[in-house]
């Protein structure tokens, strides 16, 4: 029985983060790497991604000269998550 739920919730967790777009998993993975825990980096992803859409949010995250204002809406943002 233990086998079972282990596969189950190994099988659950595999589907879950297979919903995740790519930019949103390298995204929280590096948040994570950064010293953040992950349900503050999913917070910071979802909140970026309402803003700015789901393709904006890729050219900003995926460019070498971010714009002043989106790196001010990451810290902002980074602050909000981390009061909650």
């Amino acid at each position: 029985m233990k086998i079972q739920t282990s596969l189950i919730v190994v099988s659950v967790a595999l589907l879950l983060s297979a919903c995740a777009s790519k930019t949103e998993r390298q995204f929280i993975s590096g948040c994570k790497i950064g010293g953040i825990d992950g349900s503050t980096c999913s917070c910071i992803y979802d909140k970026l991604e309402k803003k700015y859409g789901e393709d904006g949010l890729k050219e900003n995250i995926y460019t070498l000269q971010q714009t002043e204002s989106f790196q001010r809406d990451m810290v902002n943002i980074s602050y909000q998550c981390m009061k909650e």
